[in-house]
């Protein structure tokens, strides 16, 4: 654990950066709480979400548990002010706290204002600091859809002086799927059991159905670039400029991953389209006289999705990894992945195998496959009739996880 400290005191000057452009950027983030100034907390369940996607996958986990147990108190903790909204927005019955960074004192600082037994992490956002002195503070600590890829498990490996001490603090790991499993005990992780993905039971909000975006964006083909990243924006409106050749009615909804992206996409888009619009300032009845919309937006994802007859799911075109591709396949939508995708390499990999989705290796593949389901709606209702079946098939995680977990 020194190493780690050592490291974490080297990088607080940008840990601080970081903290201050959260206040700047978002009136209502409580920079107090990031350094452990927390006031009294009393509750019966924490759970921590890195952020918005790690909120939204808890979801049906945390409605489920709220509902078995009504009475109770729950904490919710997030690291980014959207993470925040999102709870607030998702679970209006939670207390929200921002997790300290992890320095020992703002940590240590925080944990002594709180009451509670119980701590799920979500996913994998193993802080030590965090996890030491929870566990020295009493409190039990599980990691739920938990997942490891290939790359950062050789990671963890290589630095094994501090992984190992940290996979041991967690009394239980709730693997997303066997290769993860395999992947903590490989670690050191004490007790591990595959559960599946909690994010296969995300319920589509019915509001997203009763809005219904697609029918009112009318018949021209609509396709999504969902979570993109810096360098997949550029393939993504080279390959709309070529289907616009073909098909001039079509639209691209590009939504950035990354909220502080959203202009300069927006800016990148102007350079080869006249017709771009945001989507906080334009009218949904006024997108047909657009060629590109930036999704501009948190939380409406699915929303986004539902609007398109083709998804192309972010971060797979550059080695960033990829996201995940449940939300369109829960909504039947024909779903289109590049060669990176080892964030979700089990999920990713099954939908692949049953033709629920198509790999793109490159730009001029993407094009193609784009180009062909244009004018294939036959083809892309087979598609995303896969992936919905694919996806109904492997919900059930959340009742597992609930049996596992003693919440008494």
């Amino acid at each position: 654990m020194w190493l780690y400290r050592t490291l974490l005191v080297l990088l607080s000057p940008v840990i601080l950066l970081k903290i201050r452009r959260f206040s700047k950027s978002y009136k209502h983030y409580r920079a107090k709480e990031a350094l452990g100034f927390w006031p009294n907390v009393e509750a019966d369940l924490w759970i921590h979400c890195a952020s918005v996607g790690e909120v939204l996958a808890v979801r049906p986990l945390v409605l489920q548990w709220r509902e078995k147990f009504p009475t109770r108190r729950l904490l919710m903790t997030t690291m980014t002010p959207t993470g925040a909204e999102q709870v607030e927005k998702a679970f209006p019955f939670a207390e929200h706290r921002y997790l300290p960074m992890d320095w020992r004192c703002g940590v240590k600082r925080a944990l002594g204002k709180l009451t509670c037994k119980h701590l799920l992490v979500v996913e994998t956002e193993l802080w030590p600091n965090l996890l030491q002195l929870a566990k020295r503070q009493g409190l039990r600590i599980d990691v739920v859809n938990a997942r490891l890829s290939a790359r950062s498990f050789q990671r963890y490996q290589k630095l094994s002086i501090l992984s190992r001490p940290l996979f041991l603090l967690p009394d239980r790991f709730l693997a997303h799927a066997q290769a993860d499993a395999e992947r903590f005990e490989a670690l050191g992780a004490k007790k591990v059991l595959v559960t599946g993905s909690i994010k296969f039971d995300l319920a589509v909000p019915q509001e997203v159905f009763q809005n219904n975006w697609r029918k009112q964006l009318g018949s021209r083909f609509v396709w999504v670039g969902g979570s993109t990243h810096q360098g997949e924006d550029e393939m993504l409106l080279r390959t709309h400029q070529t289907l616009l050749k073909k098909y001039p009615d079509a639209l691209l909804i590009l939504v950035p991953r990354h909220p502080e992206r959203f202009d300069a996409v927006c800016a990148l888009a102007k350079q080869s389209f006249d017709r771009v619009a945001l989507r906080s300032n334009t009218p949904l009845d006024e997108w047909s006289s657009f060629d590109v919309v930036i999704g501009d937006s948190m939380g409406e994802m699915m929303n986004y999705y539902q609007a398109s007859d083709v998804a192309f799911v972010g971060g797979s075109l550059i080695k960033r990894g990829g996201h995940n591709p449940i939300e369109p396949a829960l909504l039947g939508k024909a779903i289109l992945v590049g060669p990176y995708t080892f964030n979700f390499l089990d999920i990713t990999d099954q939908l692949l195998q049953v033709n629920g989705a198509v790999r793109c290796q490159d730009e001029a593949q993407l094009e193609d496959v784009v180009m062909t389901l244009a004018g294939q709606s036959s083809q892309r209702y087979r598609l995303g009739q896969t992936a919905l079946r694919f996806a109904e098939k492997n919900q059930g995680a959340v009742t597992r996880v609930l049996s596992e977990i003693d919440f008494r």
